[in-house]
């Protein structure tokens, strides 16, 4: 009897002893320096894929511990203009190819919900977006719950970055 009370205080010293230990919350795992590596956007009718900054986007998004988030975004087909001022044409086609954000953001569950005090485009300032995310290893996908495009047709985001720092 002492022996098997023994070896069961034992067991379940081991059991508890090496359980491994808790995960970092994801608002904790959120936090730091992200680097773009893919932005598309997914026809919810069609399942068409598209690539509105091309195939290699370039770029950062921050997220901080105060709970602030900047980002910049440059599409892989950006052109240089031709002279040191660039025409209205080249600055046509650099704003078409760019987008910038900078604002809030808290974290519920696996959702950030962002509010933009700035960004390239007006009709994004003052307005909160929420966004589902998963983080697995150091890499981070943010996906949109379906949302209109410019056409009115139903589309969902989904972006990927890698881990900076």
């Amino acid at each position: 009897m002492k022996h098997t009370l023994i070896s069961a205080v034992a067991l379940a010293f081991f059991l508890t002893g090496t359980q491994p230990a808790p995960t970092q919350d994801l608002a904790s795992q959120l936090v730091g320096v992200w680097k773009y590596t893919s932005q598309s956007t997914k026809e919810v009718a069609t399942g068409k894929i598209n690539h509105p900054f091309g195939e290699k986007p370039t770029g950062h998004i921050v997220y901080t511990k105060g709970g602030h988030a900047v980002f910049v975004l440059a599409g892989d087909n950006r052109k240089v203009p031709a002279a040191a001022v660039a025409t209205d044409a080249e600055r046509i086609n650099l704003f078409n190819t760019i987008a910038a954000a900078s604002g809030t953001y808290k974290v519920e569950g696996n959702t950030i919900i962002v509010t933009y005090a700035a960004s390239w485009n007006q009709t994004w300032t003052g307005i909160t977006q929420k966004r589902q995310f998963e983080i697995v290893g150091n890499k981070l996908t943010v996906t949109s719950a379906p949302t209109k495009d410019l056409a009115g047709q139903d589309i969902v985001f989904v972006v990927t970055y890698e881990r900076v720092e």
